[in-house]
């Protein structure tokens, strides 16, 4: 049995679930992994994400945290978030975990963006599967911190584990990275950091499966 078929979703996150790449093209109707895996499925739902979008403050307004506080009182069955390659662009403060669930949380860091992110989903989307993407390497890329962001998303899965968020580690997964998207060439990210149909493509059946877990 399917535990997606028909369900509801909400997508929040960065380009990267945005999928700007393939607007006004072939796949615009099923932009990124949010579109593919909601077609194939039969979902209903928003892809609230957003280009430049951070977990912490390092872009100001455009942050993860206010596209759930943007789609707060809507009911799905599924929250998926994704995040933190602009914080790794920017170079932000990696942060540290804070011991308790109460806050209060430094969201000028990408820790407690992302532990205000998750706080905030709690408690405004009761009764919603929450899932996190801990996104693929971008070793090519020249912004940042991001050719390593090692320390950000190693960070971010003991954040999950604290607040029992399941995710898919993308990150530190080398057979993945190597193997599947190249990561380290621009066959499947052109720029070295956003990908193409090809690369959505090998994704969306990748975070499909994972989704059927949670």
């Amino acid at each position: 049995m399917n535990p997606l078929l028909n369900k509801s979703v909400l997508f929040v996150g960065d380009s990267l679930c945005e999928a700007y790449r393939e607007w006004n093209t072939e796949y615009d109707h099923i932009r990124g992994w949010a579109g593919r895996i909601m077609a194939k499925n039969e979902m209903t739902g928003v892809n609230k994400s957003l280009g430049g979008a951070s977990i912490g403050n390092c872009r100001g307004e455009n942050i993860v945290y206010k596209q759930l506080v943007d789609m707060a009182g809507n009911r799905y069955d599924y929250l998926i978030i994704e995040g933190g390659a602009n914080d790794a662009w920017d170079s932000a403060p990696v942060g540290v975990m804070t011991e308790g669930f109460d806050g209060p949380f430094d969201r000028d860091s990408f820790a407690g963006g992302l532990e205000a992110t998750f706080a905030y989903a709690k408690e405004h989307y009761k009764g919603a599967k929450l899932g996190y993407i801990v996104t693929f390497q971008m070793p090519s890329a020249q912004f940042g911190r991001m050719a390593d962001m090692s320390e950000y998303f190693a960070l971010s899965k003991e954040i999950c584990h604290k607040w029992d968020i399941p995710y898919l580690d993308l990150y530190f997964d080398e057979k993945f990275n190597r193997e599947v998207m190249k990561t380290e060439s621009d066959l499947h990210l052109p720029d070295f950091i956003h990908p193409n149909s090809a690369g959505y493509d090998l994704l969306a059946p990748v975070i499909e499966d994972w989704m059927k877990t949670i």
